[in-house]
């Protein structure tokens, strides 16, 4: 095995969610990179304006009729803490997504500071702490389930009206990063949502197993779901 496939192999999913939570307990804690926060606020107002108005994202439907927001790798004027939202904005964009499927008022920028305040990896360079991600929809009034069992992911998905997941880009490297991505579920199956942040959806497909099957290859290994109704 190589030194990159240790932690997506030998690693348990959940020593790396308390890894990850941990790091987001002492950022904020120590109200680390807030200051960054509070500057990013006006910047960010006219980047996501921009986004959602010229770019076009949040408008164009897709398979399930709902407008999402898809091509994270154009987000870099966007400030996520010490980082930007094209590099490590993808559990926000997947909260955004869930967030709009489920007919619920979305606002790019309130999440951004949101989770600067409350979720961020290494003032953002790590991105988002996954079980941040659940707190924050729960705080919200929504049931949230969570598996660690990918072996769950078709149960929980079947019972949900939308789901987030986490997982690895490659099992085989951890060098090619975790990704989170908004999974609907609309009348031809399950589509995955900016998956790679170019735009291209991925689905619709029979059931989140088979899905899986299609990112990057069938090398995507998942790290945890949640399974959110309203």
């Amino acid at each position: 095995m190589s030194f990159g496939g240790f932690i997506p192999n030998r690693i348990s999913n959940r020593t790396v969610l308390r890894i990850l939570d941990s790091m987001r307990r002492i950022q904020k804690r120590f109200h680390i990179a807030w200051g960054v926060s509070k500057k990013n606020i006006n910047k960010n107002r006219i980047a996501t304006d921009r986004l959602l108005g010229s770019f076009g994202e949040g408008k164009r439907p897709d398979p399930d009729g709902i407008g999402l927001l898809e091509k994270q790798n154009s987000y870099g004027d966007i400030a996520y803490g010490r980082s930007d939202m094209a590099y490590a904005g993808c559990e926000i964009i997947a909260v955004y997504n869930a967030l709009l499927s489920l007919g619920r008022r979305a606002d790019l920028q309130e999440l951004i500071r949101d989770f600067e305040q409350d979720g961020m990896v290494l003032s953002g360079r790590f991105g988002t702490a996954p079980l941040a991600i659940r707190d924050h929809l729960v705080k919200r009034g929504m049931k949230v389930r969570t598996t660690l069992d990918p072996e769950e992911y078709d149960e929980l998905a079947a019972d949900s009206d939308v789901s987030i997941l986490t997982l690895y880009n490659d099992s085989r490297s951890i060098f090619h990063k975790i990704h989170t991505i908004c999974i609907t579920h609309g009348d031809r199956g399950y589509t995955a949502h900016n998956t790679y942040g170019d735009g291209i959806l991925i689905g619709p497909y029979p059931s989140v197993s088979e899905l899986m099957s299609h990112i990057n290859g069938g090398y995507a290994k998942g790290i945890v779901m949640f399974g959110i109704k309203n």
